[in-house]
């Protein structure tokens, strides 16, 4: 099955898996569309990637990033799933989690849909670091657990001590990344720490060998006190997937009624 004909089919499962992250389904009128835009840098040092191709994998949509590494506006229908990849030579080839697009769009600073992209050798000495042996017929997904608000560019941005796990339930176990308190690399991801068993305030977490499926995968952040949305994405055969901030799991501020 093709990831266009996948994705698809799985608009009305991920519209329901929504509920648990957004709270209520978009309503949308017939043929009603709304903006999506980003941008896109490289992981650790945060330069802007210009000229890199992003993709729809829903519809086959191609765009290109301008010289700041921003793409969109473009048009997408309301309550549709959109998931979008980005290609750059030298780049790691980097996918987004799936989003269902509200009626306001996705434009926004805490909307907007972000990239965050290894080059090919970080990717790969990244993976020997944390001593993940990478196997191409699986998937593999990162995300960053934030702190109520917190967008790609503070430091920090993470949320410390909360326990990260996917559904459905893999033998895989979460590595946790830890942030540089001091130094020349302060504020930057620390890929060194292995023992871990919680979130640091990088909020970075990675799940590594996952089993390809045509359903959607489910990322929980957990801590107590806390409430945090909850991120969906798709896993393919040899498919990276970095869930970069705004759209990985997010401390929830509760709504209090007078």
């Amino acid at each position: 099955m093709s990831m266009h004909h996948a994705l698809s089919k799985l608009s009305l499962v991920l519209m329901t898996a929504s509920l648990l992250s957004m709270g209520s389904l978009p309503v949308a009128a017939a043929n009603e569309t709304a903006p999506i835009a980003g941008f896109a840098q490289s992981f650790l040092l945060g330069t802007r990637l210009a000229n890199a191709k992003v993709t729809v994998l829903e519809t086959g949509q191609e765009f290109y990033t301008d010289k700041v590494g921003h793409f969109g506006p473009f048009d997408y229908p309301v309550g549709k799933p959109i998931t979008l990849q980005l290609e750059k030579w030298s780049y790691k080839t980097t996918r987004t989690s799936t989003v269902i697009v509200p009626p306001g769009g996705q434009t926004g600073p805490f909307e907007n849909i972000t990239f965050q992209v290894p080059s090919i050798i970080t990717y790969y000495l990244l993976a020997n670091i944390v001593g993940a042996t990478i196997d191409d017929n699986s998937c593999h997904v990162t995300a960053t657990v934030t702190a109520y608000h917190k967008l790609l560019h503070d430091i920090p941005q993470g949320m410390p001590g909360a326990t990260v796990t996917i559904k459905p339930a893999v033998d895989e176990n979460p590595f946790y990344f830890d942030l540089y308190k001091s130094g020349p690399f302060k504020g930057k991801t620390n890929p060194f720490t292995r023992k871990l068993a919680k979130t640091s305030e990088d909020g970075g977490v990675a799940f590594f060998n996952l089993p390809p499926s045509d359903k959607p995968y489910v990322m929980t952040a957990k801590k107590d006190g806390v409430k945090f949305t909850e991120t969906l994405f798709m896993c393919e055969k040899g498919a990276f997937i970095n869930i970069s901030p705004p759209k990985g799991p997010m401390e929830m501020k509760e709504i209090k009624y007078l």
